[in-house]
């Protein structure tokens, strides 16, 4: 169990890296203060998305929960893929340098660590929809956000020549690591 919340929070952490590296690549900068706004953000979002998923368990039987839970995992492993390929066949955004500074400030921080921790919402609840004590899972993915955000800032710079950081390539890693995890609950 605790290990499954070690693998779920770092494939639904993999985007904060490649997001990091490609700060790093633009040299653009974020605070140690916008690191801790996406920290706050993620463990409040993912102990929220626990909460319902807790509370959802009241209305399902245990082998439902957990079956529903494997299913929405295996649906979200999907909707990262898809989302990746949609990504990448689409202009690049400025990843949520809206003033384009290349500073992320904390209002900009704000934005980026909603958008980061979208996935891990969806997780936390098909998560906790298995019955599994979560008390772990928001504290492994805000640390792995902050640290693989915090290293892909760091990694980009140290390759910056690099005009193609294989972003496409972490998301669609995410997606089948989430998609394995549901398969592995679901059997």
């Amino acid at each position: 169990m605790l290990l499954n919340s070690l693998f779920l929070a770092i494939s639904s952490s993999i985007d904060a890296l490649g997001i990091g590296i490609t700060y790093g690549i633009k040299n653009m900068k974020i605070s140690f203060l916008s690191k801790l706004i996406l920290f706050i953000i993620s463990i409040v979002i993912s102990y929220f998305s626990i909460f319902i998923g807790s509370w959802l368990n009241d209305f399902f039987s245990l082998s439902f929960s957990s079956f529903l839970g494997a299913c929405f995992l295996i649906i979200i492993g999907f909707g990262v893929i898809i989302k990746t390929i949609f990504e990448n066949t689409n202009s690049k955004n400025n990843y949520y340098d809206f003033d384009y500074s290349n500073f992320i400030d904390t209002k900009e921080a704000i934005f980026l660590g909603l958008a980061l921790s979208l996935d891990s919402f969806g997780i936390g609840i098909s998560f906790s929809l298995g019955a599994y004590n979560c008390f772990f899972f928001p504290i492994f993915i805000s640390c792995f956000q902050f640290l693989f955000l915090s290293f892909g800032t760091f990694l980009g710079k140290k390759i910056n020549n690099i005009s193609k950081i294989p972003d496409f390539l972490s998301g669609i890693l995410s997606g089948f690591l989430i998609i394995l995890i549901g398969l592995y609950k679901m059997f």
